[in-house]
């Protein structure tokens, strides 16, 4: 017996993952890019838009604290469908 997903299921499956592909590539663009860009900026004597470095370090660890909450939870989301996703489709073929 074949079995058709649906869109729906496919977003609801598909969703959690990708808001925690987001916040990892946000955690990431801001290590890689707003850094290196600062120093440049504390280089080249571009003072308007250097940030200071405990203002910098804060930022850092307050993004890698979002984003672990925002993949845990993504994460946790996403079984949590998988499993109520299985058990429908289970019972679909029951009847």
């Amino acid at each position: 017996m074949a079995i058709m997903i649906s869109l729906p299921i496919i977003r609801r499956l598909l969703a959690p993952l990708v808001v925690s592909l987001f916040a990892l590539g946000w955690y990431g663009f801001s290590v890689q890019y707003i850094v290196s860009n600062n120093n440049v900026a504390l280089e080249n004597g571009v003072f308007s838009a250097y940030i200071s470095p405990s203002q910098l370090q804060g930022y850092i660890e307050a993004t890698r604290y979002i984003c672990y909450v925002v993949v845990y939870l993504g994460l946790i989301f996403f079984w949590y469908n998988l499993v109520k996703t299985v058990r429908e489709l289970e019972e679909a073929n029951k009847q």
